[in-house]
């Protein structure tokens, strides 16, 4: 897998939420480090309820699609969800396309993403 289009960060924040940070480009060589960062929950995958942050993502391809499809039947699985915060336009469009837009949950920050 290639990191260098692809920086992940991740933290879990007080009531529990994982939250991955991600910047750059997700593809098919770097989406393994996505799906890693989102498996390992911070250290501690019982946190069933994730945020994901879009803001500094400038490309994505059908891996983040294939991702993003598995991420959100894990979250159910757990009985928690799957949250998308300051998605880029082009990645909106995509999300459009293949009909993701109507299931996953977008928020326009982070900090709208994340519970009260």
């Amino acid at each position: 897998m290639d990191a260098s289009r692809l920086a992940v960060s991740q933290h879990t924040t007080a009531q529990g939420v994982h939250v991955l940070t991600l910047r750059g480009e997700i593809d098919q060589g770097s989406v393994g480090f996505v799906g890693w960062a989102f498996d390992s929950g911070g250290g501690d995958r019982c946190a069933p309820c994730t945020v994901i942050d879009f803001e500094h993502v400038t490309f994505m391809d059908s891996s983040g699609v294939h991702f993003l499809v598995y991420a959100h039947r894990a979250a159910q699985e757990s009985d928690g969800w799957l949250r998308l915060a300051s998605v880029p336009s082009a990645v909106q469009r995509l999300l459009h396309i293949v009909g993701l837009d109507e299931l996953l949950a977008t928020y326009a920050t982070l900090q709208a993403a994340l519970p009260a």
